[in-house]
């Protein structure tokens, strides 16, 4: 008995699988033919129906044309009166970092808040250097928002100079801003005989660490590229510096600022502190004739 009913159990699983079988070969068949039955003769025959016209010569748009109404790009006419694209206007690069500095007008600069008794006319002849100028991104919730950064040094060469920071959407508006605030920021810098420091300094900013080294008349800069410009626009002439640790253009330009605006000794201020006087001062120190 119980062969009998697991004989009938697989006879019943065999007719089945033939059933399926049969029907998904029908199936297979049938819409193999209803494809074939609406399979075109020729792609051209459907292109033909459903562009009518399409064969004659000349009916397709020349794409190497402009069309009047579809490119909405910057246009000229050509001397036979052809439409061609204005590829100075298409493909316009942004202007030289020293065209920009030398466009900056100083007219956002208040007279009143310039240090020093300083005049507009002074500004138009100080030596402006675009250090940094990069592209950064700030993560939101939106996602990323990219703007471009920009670290300008001014100085008129004779002791004077400033760094500022600018950050706007366009590279020429955030060199503006940083030129502009770099003017307000103007410092004053003490030089022994108008062309180096008074003595060496070492001096740490972060995880920067910076040696000046007073040279005599004609040792020149020997310095981190970036010390040399500001150096340049301070109007000190004979320097040697070496830079350790991080090299990070940011913090390398403002240890420098505040190194050589901060860190120097002067000679009235050790006289006062030895009680001493100032030409013997002069004399030890500095090495001043008899």
């Amino acid at each position: 008995m119980a062969s009998t009913g697991l004989w009938q159990r697989c006879m019943a699983m065999s007719a089945l699988s033939s059933r399926n079988a049969l029907m998904t070969r029908s199936f297979t068949s049938a819409s193999a033919s209803l494809m074939a039955r609406q399979r075109p003769s020729s792609p051209s025959a459907v292109t033909k129906a459903r562009v009518p016209g399409l064969d004659q010569p000349g009916s397709l748009h020349n794409l190497a044309e402009i069309h009047p109404l579809l490119d909405h790009y910057p246009r000229k006419t050509d001397q036979d009166g052809t439409l061609k694209l204005d590829t100075d206007k298409l493909w316009a690069q942004e202007p030289p970092l020293d065209d920009m500095l030398k466009s900056q007008a100083d007219d956002d600069v208040d007279e009143a808040s310039l240090p020093h008794g300083l005049t507009k006319h002074d500004l138009s002849k100080f030596l402006k250097r675009a250090l940094i100028v990069k592209r950064t991104s700030n993560m939101t919730t939106a996602g990323k928002v990219p703007s471009m950064y920009a670290l300008v040094v001014v100085g008129n060469g004779d002791g004077i100079a400033g760094y500022g920071e600018g950050k706007d959407d366009e590279v020429a508006r955030a060199v503006r801003k940083a030129t502009n605030r770099a003017m307000r920021n103007l410092t004053a810098f003490d030089r022994y005989d108008d062309r180096t420091i008074f003595h060496d300094i070492d001096h740490k900013f972060h995880a920067t660490k910076i040696q000046f080294r007073s040279r005599p008349p004609g040792f020149g800069n020997r310095c981190n590229h970036y010390i040399h410009e500001i150096c340049s626009c301070i109007g000190i002439l004979d320097i040697s510096a070496k830079v350790w640790g991080s090299r990070n253009p940011m913090n390398v330009i403002k240890a420098t600022f505040e190194a050589l605006s901060s860190k120097q000794k002067l000679p009235e201020d050790i006289a006062r502190g030895r009680g001493k006087r100032m030409v013997d001062v002069q004399h030890t120190y500095y090495g001043a004739s008899e």
